[in-house]
């Protein structure tokens, strides 16, 4: 059995999750960007007084998926207005030169796309 994610809003634009360790971006960009453009869009976030910020992988993503909710499947009280979408991670997809893993939040699945794909982000630290 998996316990219920816990997470504190820490009042900054991030939120912490308890159970992993992670600190979260809260609200994401309305632009989606190929996986390239999204690693640095991550690598130059400033956001919380922290500027080590970086792409999730695809495990990190799949961690703050919450199953018994859809489109999004995502604790919306928690990350308010995260689109129903595509995000990428920055693990590469092993079985094909050029794509790139990613979670769709309609549902929680996840599958590997060609990186030059526009999808949304959320970054990590």
């Amino acid at each position: 059995m998996v316990d219920s994610p816990s997470y504190t809003d820490n009042g900054d634009g991030t939120v912490t999750d308890s159970g992993t360790g992670l600190v979260w971006q809260q609200a994401v960009p309305t632009t989606t960007y190929a996986q390239t453009a999204a690693l640095a869009y991550c690598a130059g976030l400033s956001l919380g007084g922290y500027t080590d910020w970086r792409l999730p992988s695809y495990v990190e993503l799949l961690s703050i998926v919450d199953f018994s909710a859809y489109n999004p499947s995502i604790n919306a009280a928690v990350f308010p207005g995260t689109p129903a979408g595509y995000f990428w991670s920055s693990t590469l997809y092993a079985g094909a030169s050029g794509d790139a893993w990613n979670v769709y939040f309609v549902d929680g699945n996840a599958f590997n796309d060609v990186v030059s794909l526009a999808y949304y982000v959320r970054c990590v630290r």
